[in-house]
């Protein structure tokens, strides 16, 4: 019954299958992120090849330029301390600190008024990831961008960027609605998920038991026929 598949050729065609689809997962993030930091650096040093403090006509060598940003989004509810708290890790991160936090909690929902302090080098990416950090738990808003000219001390050494935030309000009426809508999030992203397995997990599965049963079947014993033949 050389015809009929084996459990163990089986099992190895799974297990190649996942291993190359690992693999392929593994570059694909890698790149992804290299791209990434890429793209960013490269902002970062044209936002501060452009703002930085460089003397010009008619301005002395005690004026910098001060980047000043607004930053509103609309955050789902029971999201609004995770995005402070990221937010506070991320200011850390970009070498700045928080100069001042305001959290009011009315009619069953957030808001909070914050002001973070970054090195104006780091103003790029800081935008950049607070923005992504909101997207993912809210909509961003608004955004708003303003550079000026001050004298050089302490506070210009520093990018002022400003954040509003606020949690959606319970509607009437629609309580169950907005309690379900992260459970259908998770069930859309699961089902997205279980398609693309699909498209691409059988074929792959289905080359893999063809490159174990060549093996299998056809080097192996072509190798050890070899093998056997009397020199």
């Amino acid at each position: 019954m050389r015809g009929k598949l084996k459990r163990k050729e089986i099992l190895a065609a799974v297990i190649l299958g996942t291993v190359v689809a690992l693999s392929v997962l593994y570059v694909s993030v890698k790149n992804e992120e290299r791209y990434s930091r890429g793209f960013f650096s490269l902002k970062s040093r044209s936002s501060e090849g452009r703002y930085q403090a460089s003397p010009s006509i008619g301005e002395t060598q005690q004026n910098s330029k001060l980047i000043s940003e607004t930053i509103e989004g609309e955050l789902k509810r029971g999201a609004f301390e995770y995005v402070v708290d990221e937010l506070e890790i991320l200011t850390e991160e970009m070498d700045g600190y928080v100069k001042s936090l305001r959290m009011t909690y009315q009619e069953k929902a957030w808001t909070g008024f914050m002001i973070c302090k970054v090195p104006p080098s780091n103003v790029t990416s800081f935008t950049f990831n607070a923005r992504e950090t909101i997207d993912k738990n809210g909509t961003v808003t608004y955004i708003n961008i303003s550079v000026e000219s001050v004298e050089q001390g302490q506070e210009s050494a520093y990018s002022t960027i400003n954040f509003r935030l606020m949690e959606v309000k319970p509607g009437n009426g629609v309580e169950i609605g907005a309690s379900l809508t992260p459970v259908l999030s998770v069930l859309t992203t699961s089902l997205w998920w279980l398609a693309q397995g699909l498209i691409v997990g059988i074929p792959l599965c289905f080359a893999s038991l063809g490159v174990v049963i060549l093996v299998n079947r056809g080097i192996i014993p072509l190798w050890k026929n070899t093998l056997k033949k009397p020199k």
